[in-house]
């Protein structure tokens, strides 16, 4: 089996400059033009990185300051079978991050003459009802058309253009048009459909010619850059191959139309890189259409964030303007960030984001170390180790008597060591990353337990409903829960009962962890509080906080968590028959049971 972890790359793992001309001289080492603070960003930027591929990541990474690139990496594999490594020549999907090709090949249209952006849909298309007539194109560019995704439909499905807009239009709006934001790939379709109307020319041949080669970007499009197979990225899902967007169905002059003009386009990190600072230098289109290219106009809800035309425009660290977007397929993810005023550009990309999802946080990460200086967080600096000596420290520790009993058990599985709490204390010291109430966890427990026995033994969702504060319909709950417990036993078998194992003071939440027990197996449940409120319940989730910390090894007898970056890694280590683990309320000492 390929080993995940073997290191290939970062042989270029650069910084570099333009080169200087002829009477300047040869081309210094950025290393040297660099300020302090960027080039300890820099170095500090590596070993992060480095320590993330060893937990698995993979992808480039691409940073550049106005003409320098601070930082230009590959980690782990874009092919494993090849053991094709990560370059600044590897080409992968950008996913939704296609939508600002849209919004700008429309505000060219519009400098063209061609259209404006004002104009209803019915200027474009045939037959659109009532409720759709008043659509603007605007509205398509800012998911604010109550237009949304057509049900039912794949990317992949071989759907024509007339078919495509007859489905579109027969569906119901989510909301009248202009009063709300739903993000919505279809508008960007219809975008698409609209552009190739007015030029004449498939949608990737018009961004060909008059965005990506302008630009100076070559190795942008969907099929008709001839890319070498080898420098397009293979998506990877756990162990098994998912393989290239570009493997799937296609019509023949792109995507069927369900991606098309919202998703799917293939890039590189350089070329993009290239694209951010043509346009920051003003050279893609004209000012007025900048100025609305990147305006803020629609609140996507969260009162910070708020959609312009393919991008999202935010306030980014220490207030900065930040204009963004990312994109993927659960397989394959990218993520880009440009600060104007900085002139800086962040692009990212990876093809395991299924198996890695920290990596939707890394640009937001690496941006708030590079402008305000925080720390990265901790990641464990993984080393091999022997799996005879792993399991050296396979057992039970206990510390203390009754109810301030903590109860933890070390397994191995993979060359990794697993831990799990004893009971509900343990648990709380265990998975808690901020200091420990006990006498709410307690509390919370005690008051998940009431509404888990009420729906397990008798149907009975209303406990849950008076949690939610009546947020959630109750009719909705009871659906709900009907669903889940006929898809649980189909898998498991007969429902036994249930547990709770414990609440944990998260940062931002509280998350009470209850298991409902079959024949077969367990099944866990994530119950979601507000750590601002007693009692007050935000919400569920199957995937909320995983009862076992995993700890790879760092050094003899020492080990680091690792949960996928959620949180920070947190120290083990033995010593003859006890282990330390350091946590929010301090160290927790536990010895061996006999």
């Amino acid at each position: 089996m390929l080993n995940r972890f073997r290191r290939y790359l970062l042989s270029f793992v650069v910084i570099l400059v333009a080169a200087c001309s002829a009477d300047e001289g040869p081309a210094q080492s950025a290393v040297s033009n660099l300020s302090e603070a960027d080039a300890q960003f820099v170095a500090d930027s590596v070993e992060y990185l480095e320590r993330l591929e060893k937990m698995g990541f993979a992808g480039g990474v691409q940073i550049s300051r106005g003409d320098q690139t601070l930082l230009q990496a590959g980690y782990e594999f874009a092919d494993r079978e090849s053991e094709t490594p990560w370059s600044k020549n590897t080409v992968s999907t950008i996913g939704s991050i296609t939508k600002q090709f849209t919004g700008a090949a429309i505000l060219l249209l519009q400098e063209d003459g061609s259209l404006s952006v004002d104009d209803p849909i019915t200027n474009y298309f045939e037959g659109v009802p009532e409720n759709k007539q008043a659509i603007t194109l605007h509205q398509l560019l800012t998911h604010s058309s109550g237009i949304v995704d057509l049900e039912g439909l794949s990317d992949w499905d071989p759907i024509g253009l007339d078919t495509y807009i007859k489905r579109v239009m027969a569906q119901p709006l989510e909301f009248e048009p202009g009063s709300s934001f739903a993000y919505s790939n279809t508008g960007y379709s219809l975008l698409a459909a609209i552009i190739e109307q007015i030029s004449g020319v498939s949608y990737e041949r018009f961004l060909q010619e008059r965005l990506f080669l302008p630009a100076g970007m070559t190795d942008t499009g969907y099929i008709h850059v001839a890319w070498d197979d080898a420098r397009v990225a293979i998506g990877y899902q756990a162990d098994e191959r998912w393989g290239t967007v570009l493997e799937r169905p296609f019509d023949e002059d792109g995507p069927y139309w369900a991606l098309r003009g919202n998703g799917g386009i293939h890039s590189t990190a350089a070329d993009m890189v290239t694209w951010a600072k043509a346009l920051m230098s003003g050279s893609v289109m004209s000012k007025q259409s900048m100025d609305a290219y990147w305006a803020p106009h629609v609140d996507e809800g969260f009162g910070e964030s708020f959609y312009s035309y393919g991008w999202v425009v935010t306030q980014g660290p220490g207030d900065r303007r930040m204009i963004t977007h990312n994109g993927g397929n659960t397989i394959f993810f990218a993520d880009m960030a440009i600060f104007p005023h900085d002139n800086v550009v962040i692009v990212l990309q990876t093809n395991v984001v299924s198996d890695w999802p920290l990596a939707n946080q890394l640009v937001e990460i690496i941006s708030a170390r590079l402008f305000e200086g925080e720390e990265f967080p901790l990641v464990p600096d993984r080393v091999d180790a022997d799996a005879d000596a792993i399991t050296a420290f396979v057992g039970n520790y206990v510390f203390g008597e009754g109810e301030q009993k903590l109860d933890y058990v070390v397994s191995a599985e993979g060359g990794e060591l697993l831990v799990s709490s004893g009971n509900p204390l343990s648990f709380s010291y265990m998975h808690s990353t901020r200091d420990v109430d006990m006498e709410r966890c307690g509390r919370l427990s005690n008051r998940i337990a009431e509404i888990v026995a009420a729906y397990v033994e008798k149907d009975d969702l209303e406990p849950l409903f008076e949690a939610y504060g009546g947020r959630a319909p109750l009719e909705a709950l009871e659906q709900g829960w009907a669903v889940r417990k006929q898809r649980e036993q189909e898998e498991f078998g007969a429902l036994l009962g249930f547990s709770v194992l414990g609440t944990a003071m998260r940062n931002g939440r509280d998350v009470t962890l209850a298991r409902h027990r079959f024949e077969n197996g367990h099944a866990d449940t994530a119950f979601v509080w507000d750590p601002e409120e007693k009692e007050n319940l935000l919400g569920r989730s199957g995937r909320g906080l995983d009862p076992v910390l995993r700890f790879v090894s760092t050094g003899e007898s020492m080990f680091g968590s690792w949960d996928g970056g959620f949180s920070e890694s947190r120290p083990l280590h033995f010593d003859s028959d006890s282990l330390t683990l350091a946590g929010a309320a301090g160290d927790i000492v536990a010895v061996r049971g006999r």
